[in-house]
């Protein structure tokens, strides 16, 4: 995870640990934590592959949601990588809108 401040950092350790031991509506506690061994803060400076790549996704998810009838062509480079249904629906599959 990228670094946000103290507050925010301590306010999603905080969900994290609520999510690995009750687990969500769709993933039970054990699943997770067979999968999740570790869960850090990195510094935005340290440049980490892995968190550009997830900016390079989010963002786009993140235009789609807030005015999915704009056009944006980097939400449509990643549309079709999306977890989906049989019938190609990603909303509530892939793509979860949580409030």
């Amino acid at each position: 995870m990228e670094e946000r401040g103290k507050r925010e950092d301590k306010s999603l350790v905080a969900h994290f640990n609520s999510i690995m031991d009750l687990g969500t509506y769709f993933v039970k506690p054990d699943r997770l934590k067979a999968k999740i061994k570790k869960f850090s803060f990195h510094n935005k400076k340290k440049n980490i592959i892995g968190l550009q790549l997830a900016d390079l996704c989010a963002y786009p998810l993140a235009r789609h949601l807030l005015n999915p009838e704009e056009p944006y062509i980097p939400f449509k480079v990643i549309e079709n990588k999306i977890y989906c249904s049989k019938e190609g629906k990603y909303e509530d599959w892939g793509l979860k809108l949580f409030p």
